[in-house]
């Protein structure tokens, strides 16, 4: 509610691969559980629907995204699932690779607590600080209008990075590194000001040189910001997979929440 969200649509695909005829028995089977969650969140003022479609679940929570005109999806990941989701056709990553719309990566926890597996979201908010990364690529631009939207909603805490690639760099430009920190401070800061003028009141600016990946996860390791915001590249997260991109490394090894910004297609 923090940002202004008033409806949810909760959706639980009836994935059924090889055991035809048992839809309806999972659907009876999950509507008492999703009852509760549609309880609980009305409890907290939201307008709540829920969908119970049969079908792959990347396919159907991305169809319904659009055709109920949602603004984002919210999909959980216990972490070690999206590297072998490759192979496996994962519900997070596919998701992450179909949707339309800004994906929010939610890192969870599963514990047992009384003989039951209970999961568990290990941040839940959103708002005390966000991380900001940026290759100052197109995509990356449309991501900061989401940021511009966190400030609005109350964020008073926020890290703008830009880790210069030790790959593009090194060796033929290193003498030029300080050249280009220059310039990309004063990137960085005409968007912290930007930000402290909707109501931002700490903005710290970082420019590490690295592997952006690995800088990224650093921060979020020694830091522990609420939320990430990064774009996504045009050509896909699953072609982002296989070249190791920083948005699906990152994704996959924070213990951050990340807000992903797709391209528009």
């Amino acid at each position: 509610r923090a940002l202004g969200c008033r409806k949810v649509v909760l959706v639980y695909v009836i994935y059924v691969k090889h055991l035809v005829g048992l839809s309806e028995a999972l659907k009876e089977e999950a509507l008492p559980k999703l009852e509760l969650q549609k309880n609980a969140l009305e409890a907290k003022g939201f307008e709540v629907s829920v969908e119970t479609p049969v079908g792959i679940p990347g396919i159907e929570i991305t169809r319904l995204a659009l055709e109920k005109d949602c603004k984002g999806i919210v999909i959980g990941s216990h972490g070690h699932s999206l590297a072998r989701d490759i192979a496996l056709g994962g519900v997070a990553t596919d998701v992450v690779h179909r949707a339309e719309v800004p994906v929010l990566v939610v890192r969870l926890s599963i514990v047992e607590e009384g003989g039951e597996q209970i999961c568990r979201v290990l941040s839940t908010d959103v708002l005390s600080h966000l991380l900001y990364a940026t290759d100052f690529s197109e995509n990356a631009e449309r991501a900061f209008q989401y940021v511009e939207e966190f400030a609005r909603s109350g964020c008073k805490k926020m890290t703008l990075m830009h880790v210069q690639d030790i790959s593009r760099i090194r060796p033929h430009l290193e003498h030029r590194l300080q050249e280009f920190n220059e310039i990309d401070r004063s990137r960085l800061e005409r968007m912290a000001s930007h930000l402290r003028q909707l109501g931002v009141e700490e903005v710290d600016l970082q420019i590490p040189y690295g592997a952006p990946a690995k800088e990224i996860l650093e921060y979020i390791k020694n830091n522990c910001p609420s939320v990430v915001v990064m774009g996504m590249h045009g050509r896909g997260f699953i072609a982002d997979i296989f070249v190791g991109s920083v948005a699906h490394n990152v994704t996959r090894l924070s213990q951050s929440p990340v807000l992903l910004v797709p391209p528009i297609r």
